[in-house]
């Protein structure tokens, strides 16, 4: 059964280590996954923050890209799932015309429907010590903010999707483990 797992949430609040300390942990338990790292930390280097919803497009295409190429036989873990994409360009949206931008957006979100089979989020992202790294800095009050609009839509869309976390980064991927296990049950 291939299940793809997409953690979400708001910036800087532990989605990549809690990706890449799942992935590790399901390898070393004879999984088969990929993990699919975030596009924008490569390119943000060489191009920049964003400046339009628009910019929001190339990023989407480079995201998918990455995840259409996963052969594991288990699926793939990523810390930067598509519908991040749009809910950013919703948040940052300007002028009339990026209302274009954030339309299409939106409908690429739901034509992926099928993409993720478990959406992992943290129950409060107050809980996960806040850290900046040297990509970004968003600030606490917007990565709370970021993580309340990302659960709203998640939770509109693909409730019955959702794994919720809470605790150590040991606890989050034993969270994850116990709902990947009760799935592969059924």
């Amino acid at each position: 059964m291939k299940i793809n797992i997409a953690i979400a949430g708001g910036p800087c609040t532990g989605k990549s280590t809690l990706a890449a300390y799942l992935f590790a942990t399901l390898k070393t338990k004879g999984y088969d996954y990929d993990l699919i790292a975030e596009e924008n930390r490569k390119l943000k280097k060489e191009f920049g923050d964003y400046r339009s919803p628009f910019e929001r497009f190339y990023m989407w295409r480079q995201q998918e890209r990455e995840e259409l190429r996963s052969a594991a036989a288990d699926g793939f873990v990523t810390d930067t799932p598509l519908f991040h994409l749009y809910v950013s360009a919703r948040m940052y949206a300007k002028e009339d015309r990026d209302k274009l931008a954030v339309r299409e957006l939106f409908r690429m979100c739901l034509e992926t429907d099928d993409r993720y089979q478990v959406i992992v989020m943290a129950t409060s992202p107050v809980e996960i010590p806040y850290h900046a790294d040297q990509c970004r800095n968003a600030g606490l009050e917007t990565a709370i903010y970021r993580h309340g609009l990302i659960r709203s839509f998640v939770e509109h869309f693909w409730t019955e999707k959702l794994c919720f976390v809470e605790g150590s980064l040991e606890e989050r991927v034993k969270h994850v483990e116990d709902h990947l296990e009760r799935m592969r049950k059924v």
